[in-house]
């Protein structure tokens, strides 16, 4: 239920963001998309042309998706809308990068510590 109203409060502020401007909307507009983005891209999309992340366990998808969830509720300051962009596309590279390694192998944990790194 979280993840759902997650994305449907990312596509509220979308829609805002669209009509008023990247600066006509308070930098937390930009923050509530973006994770909703960091939902879709990690949890919500798979890419059939990999193997790992084409297949994944139901015990992978439950770790993953409390992970997104656990940032996703977490509230960071950012100076404006660009550096909130930049801070989540960045998020977003790691978790691909770590959906296209081995559950729990070495590469898997070295992407989450990444990751924690940048929280």
């Amino acid at each position: 239920m979280r993840g759902k109203t997650l994305v449907q409060r990312g596509k509220e502020a979308a829609e805002q963001i669209n009509i008023l401007g990247d600066d006509g909307v308070p930098v937390e507009y930009h923050e509530r998309f973006w994770k909703s983005e960091l939902l879709d891209a990690v949890i919500l999309q798979q890419d059939a042309f990999d193997s790992t992340d084409a297949y994944t366990s139901f015990e992978r998808q439950k770790y993953m998706y409390n992970m997104v969830l656990d940032i996703c509720g977490r509230s960071f300051t950012f100076e404006d809308f660009e550096a909130c962009s930049g801070f989540f596309k960045g998020l977003i590279n790691d978790f691909k990068q770590m959906n296209y390694t081995e559950f729990e192998s070495k590469a898997f944990h070295d992407y989450r510590k990444q990751i924690e790194g940048k929280l």
